[in-house]
């Protein structure tokens, strides 16, 4: 599986930051590298990121879907999503960047992944705040906090207190509700396991429901089946390698434990109506 996280440019915190095993950062925009803004190319970060833009324009593409940077908007940013920025002129804001380390490392029980913004299958980014003087104040302690080396728990909690206040801003403009636990959690295992567990059964026996139970919640929550969603997460993690990687058709294939070349593109076809080199030559030669 190494051949699938090299094909496509995946950033660590410190190497971002430059600086040496960083599980945590917190800085404006106007202050990040240069190297922040020269990454046009598509590539990937090992870490959970918020960006808070007070000023700014042009356009952030996440996995194939573009959205528009605005005053006031907030992009949220998972481990191995596919993204690229396009800025237009001068750009201010906030910058929050956290590894799963971080929490690991200093005991404390937070889980990123239980924020709805940090979960597989959403698809809300670019969110205007309602209380913006109360975010930005929020974030400027945080930052002042990170630069003067203080205790990760003084961390922890401004960052906490940020992100629940995004996570109540994103329940309004997002179907998805921090209620549906299981379906949830179900999208985080699906995140974690969509290449070696494809089954729903798997799935459903491990959150203690019944197949039909499972599949009806996904209906009733996100509107598609359990089995539809396992298909989607198989095909987003297939465009991604087939749009932003160099990797044959039979490596993908191969890296992505397809039993053979001519199942992944029969399956690639169905899921689609594309065969592998159709998506590969389409989007290529739109960019």
């Amino acid at each position: 599986m190494v051949e699938r996280e090299i094909s496509i440019p995946s950033f660590s915190l410190a190497e971002i930051e430059r600086v040496p095993e960083s599980v945590f950062y917190a800085g404006k925009l106007e202050e990040l590298p240069p190297s922040f803004r020269e990454y046009s190319s598509s590539h990937r970060h090992n870490y959970f990121a918020v960006f808070f833009f007070l000023q700014g324009a042009g356009t952030h593409t996440i996995d194939f879907t573009e959205f528009e940077i605005r005053k006031n908007s907030v992009f949220f940013l998972k481990p191995g999503q596919v993204h690229s920025w396009n800025f237009i002129g001068r750009i201010e804001g906030y910058a929050l960047k956290v590894s799963s380390d971080f929490y690991a490392q200093n005991g404390f029980r937070s889980s990123l992944r239980d924020f709805p913004f940090f979960r597989y299958g959403s698809t809300v980014s670019g969110i205007v705040p309602k209380d913006i003087e109360s975010l930005r104040s929020d974030f400027g302690r945080l930052v002042s906090s990170w630069k003067a080396e203080e205790d990760p728990r003084a961390l922890n909690a401004i960052s906490q207190l940020i992100l629940l206040q995004l996570e109540k801003d994103y329940d309004q403009v997002s179907n998805f509700s921090s209620r549906d636990s299981k379906v949830a959690e179900f999208q985080r295992m699906l995140d974690e396991f969509f290449l070696q567990k494809r089954s729903t059964a798997f799935y459903a026996r491990a959150l203690g429901l019944s197949p039909a139970l499972l599949n009806k919640q996904c209906k009733s929550v996100l509107g598609q089946s359990a089995k539809s969603l396992v298909h989607d997460r198989i095909m987003l993690e297939i465009k991604r390698l087939l749009i932003h990687s160099d990797l044959s058709l039979s490596e993908i294939s191969r890296d992505l434990e397809f039993s053979d070349s001519a199942y992944f593109s029969r399956y690639v076809k169905i899921r689609s109506g594309l065969t592998p080199a159709e998506i590969r030559n389409r989007v290529r030669k739109v960019q």
